[in-house]
């Protein structure tokens, strides 16, 4: 029975972590790993969340327009007469209505303001989204970026130890000096340190892209095929001067019109002018209309229509300096919504500008560091061989391993 059990209970833990064991073995691209992000952040989750309640504040505004109805009831019984009891009872129904006719604007503006509300949630959305597939393409090609500098670490410490057993075997038959073998040993063992290092980065890596998927840190990622862009590499690389600001420039145009920053600043800016709208109507009068009609019951007449009445009334604030400072106050607000939508722009500009910058600056480096690792790598068989053939010194190969090092961490 107690085998049973335990067998059942190793079934039931097997069970349990399937997923999760799956999960570490299957390969997973960028772009499993952006929806797996955006699945799991709470940021995204409140920016729509704050999407619904702006849609539900524009509902609830476009009400506000529709006539006011109420409907009330009362009943009454009265006593202490020489009538019977039941003749005393009565009820009564009233219907009301009533409209705003003219409010110098403020309820429109109160609308259309809250329709931006609605644009620039939709735009904070799109914001939270861009800013969570970046952080999901940092960490995805961080990785990418350690697992290559803990293979490049690797490669260098087996350079670094093949260099040391020749060394040793030099020392073995007298062909070197201690001095020149302890040189060896310090750096074969830097070379170690480095590649602990290496592991320790990756490591880190895998934890931070765990914690915004919410895979295993042992997934293996799947490396982008570079080769596919290596077309628009070699034209990015050749392109001139005039053509790069060209490039740029079109890029600034796409920004103006698809930049969710760019855009939640001008909305708000469109929102502080529908501001001020709304708070010159305190200067005009409110007009509205209403309608009340009410029926009654008694138990000796029976049903009545009753009568009704309707109204126009009319109202204005006197205390116009409280209408003032309001005015006041939400231009002040509009003209801090333009400057900061001003500055938005040109930080935008600038960013895209660096970035222009950044990437041909990695498509012309990408051609010249690889043929720079195809160098130090000939210059590193040509001088392990002379090693070996006691026609190079040990600082000829270290220079030759360290260039190659170099290199790879370059490419």
């Amino acid at each position: 029975m107690r085998i049973s059990i335990r067998v059942a209970f190793a079934a039931f833990i097997i069970s349990c972590s399937a997923p999760f064991l799956v999960a570490a073995q299957v390969p997973f691209d960028v772009a499993a790993a952006r929806e797996l992000v955006l699945s799991n952040s709470a940021a995204f989750a409140k920016a729509t969340a704050g999407l619904q309640a702006a849609l539900l504040t524009l509902r609830g505004q476009s009400f506000d327009g529709l006539p006011a109805i109420g409907l009330s009831a009362s009943g009454s019984l009265d006593y202490g007469t020489e009538a019977e009891l039941i003749e005393g009872l009565g009820a009564s129904l009233r219907l009301s209505a009533s409209q705003t006719l003219l409010d110098g604007g403020r309820q429109s503006a109160l609308y259309k303001s809250a329709e931006l509300s609605v644009l620039a949630a939709r735009e904070s959305l799109k914001q939270t989204q861009l800013e969570l597939v970046g952080q999901a393409d940092d960490a995805f090609y961080a990785v990418l970026k350690a697992e290559a500098s803990v293979t490049a670490a690797l490669s260098d410490q087996t350079a670094s130890e093949l260099r040391l057993t020749l060394a040793q075997a030099k020392a073995e038959a007298g062909l070197m000096a201690r001095s020149e073998y302890l040189q060896a040993e310090a750096e074969a063992a830097s070379y170690g340190t480095a590649l602990i290092r290496a592991r320790k980065t990756l490591a880190s890596a895998r934890a931070r892209l765990a914690s915004l998927t919410g895979l295993p840190a042992t997934t293996t990622v799947v490396a982008t095929d570079s080769a596919r862009y290596d077309a628009l590499i070699e034209r990015l690389s050749s392109m001139r001067d005039d053509e790069v600001a060209g490039f740029t420039a079109g890029l600034l145009s796409l920004a103006s019109s698809n930049n969710p920053s760019l855009a939640s600043y001008a909305l708000a800016s469109r929102k502080a002018s529908l501001a001020i709208d709304a708070a010159r109507a305190g200067y005009a009068p409110v007009v509205s209309a209403g309608l009340s009609h009410a029926m009654g019951w008694d138990a000796e007449r029976g049903v009545s229509l009753g009568t009704g009445s309707i109204s126009l009334t009319a109202s204005m604030n006197l205390d116009l300096w409280v209408t003032d400072n309001a005015v006041s106050q939400a231009s002040l607000q509009a003209v801090t919504a333009d400057v900061d939508a001003k500055e938005t722009a040109r930080v935008v500009a600038l960013e895209i500008e660096m970035a222009v910058n950044e990437l041909f600056g990695a498509a012309r480096a990408m051609e010249s560091s690889a043929k720079a690792l195809a160098y130090a790598e000939s210059h590193y068989e040509d001088a392990l061989e002379r090693y070996r053939l006691s026609s190079a010194s040990q600082a000829e190969l270290s220079a030759a391993l360290a260039l190659v090092s170099s290199g790879r961490t370059a490419l």
